[in-house]
């Protein structure tokens, strides 16, 4: 079968001071230039060669009359941009763009009809020349008979219809819930980038000094706790890019887990033995408020921050077990660090999670736990989700669980918490590797292949709202 993909070759050239084409410039410095070149005929024949390959039916073809881009970015005006069709290639050309993200939507007619369109985030650079590439998606015809079209088309356009491509090396995705921001990093390359959490789109890089070994998103929400092997602690805030020392932990951090907008639990554990070391910091003065040491390497830690709990699982032993932190978020100390009552009676395995307004604390087997501030009652077995796991996230305002199964066929289900029903199942490409909840949308993460992809659910065009 035939496959391909038809793309949007986009060339930043690179001018000194203000230009006079694209209207967006703000500052007197380096500005760049984006060229547009889509090849329609092309574009044409491999979206109708793949519609027979799939259906062995004959494609109708349709005459495109113009192509638009539109290119945003916040802070900016958007720039429109009507390209010009000639021989059944499309040209522009737009000047005087600041350097950084751009998002650049492209759109191609017919008549007033849209074939086709696409998106992609292009970093405008000084002094280099970039080449960035837009997937395309059929639009679905205003017919609701006429479904034929939109399936066969997409299979030489975006094999993934509806998800994003992200353009970049993964090692760690965060969530900012205050200022509704991803922020994926990228430690090969000691980039972070910061997308748009509802629109996923790319709004800027921050490249860092040296990669952490350990990042957290702050409770406050527009920065970030960055923690090194030499022991050293540092505030990144997004909106500018400052980084600021904060403390001196004097242990490799391996692990930073905010407890409040003061204090912050950090982690240094790797092996089995007195070694590993819990403590939490001061960050308003950079001391170390108290230290434990504890003969189990920690990891995968979550924080409940109703009962002043932060739970971890045990690295690389067997039977594997939960591990309980009591923090105090009034002096900042661990008052106490155990383990739980089974000991491996119990499949633990990660990732761990607090769901149901924080009464319950889950993990990857999909054994449920009671969580409590209370030592005795906490991490009492109360039911299995009946599923494993890769990822899952609560929804405590509309009651529901978002999981990621990884048993069986993957999906992401959509679970009642009062009864734990399974009210609706969708289906994903292979390998979804994080969920998240941003209030309008269920975010998923996927890698099917060498590169992740990310789609938006709206939760209202799924009846939930």
């Amino acid at each position: 079968m035939r496959r391909g993909m038809w793309y949007l070759l986009v060339v930043l050239l690179v001018m000194a001071g203000c230009g006079g084409g694209g209207g967006a410039s703000t500052t007197n410095g380096p500005t760049g230039a984006v060229s547009f070149k889509i090849d329609l005929a092309s574009l044409q024949q491999s979206a109708q060669g793949a519609a027979k390959a799939v259906a062995a039916t004959t494609a109708v073809e349709t005459t495109i009359t113009s192509v638009e881009a539109i290119l945003s970015r916040t802070g900016y005006p958007d720039i429109v941009k009507q390209m010009t069709v000639t021989n059944n290639v499309a040209t522009g050309t737009i000047t005087d763009l600041e350097k950084g993200y751009w998002h650049v939507d492209a759109k191609v007619f017919s008549g007033e009809s849209v074939l086709y369109n696409g998106a992609v985030d292009v970093n405008v650079i000084a002094g280099a020349e970039v080449a960035a590439e837009i997937l395309f998606d059929p639009v679905a015809p205003s017919d609701p008979t006429a479904t034929t079209g939109s399936m066969n088309l997409t299979v030489a356009l975006n094999k993934y219809p509806g998800y994003t491509k992200i353009r970049q090396f993964v090692t760690k995705i965060l969530q900012d819930k205050v200022d509704q921001k991803f922020y994926i990093f990228d430690s090969s390359a000691k980039t972070l980038a910061v997308y748009n959490a509802n629109t996923l789109v790319r709004e800027k890089d921050i490249v860092l000094p040296s990669a952490p070994q350990a990042l957290a998103v702050e409770n406050t929400g527009g920065s970030l706790l960055l923690g090194y092997p030499t022991g050293k602690i540092y505030r990144l805030k997004v909106s500018d890019e400052t980084l600021t020392y904060l403390a001196d932990s004097l242990v490799s951090v391996t692990a930073l887990v905010p407890m409040t907008s003061k204090f912050v639990l950090v982690a240094s554990a790797s092996t089995w033995g007195p070694s590993n070391t819990y403590e939490t910091i001061n960050l308003e003065n950079g001391q170390v408020v108290s230290t434990k040491s504890y003969w189990y390497p920690l990891s995968e830690f979550t924080y409940n921050p109703g009962v002043g709990v932060a739970y971890a699982l045990d690295s690389d032993l067997s039977p594997s077990d939960m591990h309980r932190l009591t923090l105090n978020t009034t002096t900042g100390g661990i008052d106490a660090i155990g383990d739980s009552r089974y000991h491996g009676d119990y499949l633990f395995g990660a990732p761990i999670r607090i769901i149901n307004s924080g009464t319950r604390v889950v993990t990857g087997s999909g054994n449920m736990f009671i969580s409590s501030s209370s030592s005795p009652d906490d991490i009492t077995y109360a039911g299995n989700l009946g599923h494993t796991f890769t990822d899952l996230v609560s929804d405590d305002v509309l009651g529901y669980l978002y999981m990621l199964n990884s048993d069986n066929i993957k999906k992401l289900l959509l679970i009642k918490q009062d009864s734990l029903f399974t009210v609706l199942s969708l289906d994903l490409i292979a390998e979804p590797k994080r969920v998240f909840d941003t209030g309008s949308n269920i975010v998923v993460f996927a890698k099917p292949d060498d590169s992740y992809y990310a789609k938006a659910f709206s939760k209202s065009s799924l009846g939930l709202m």
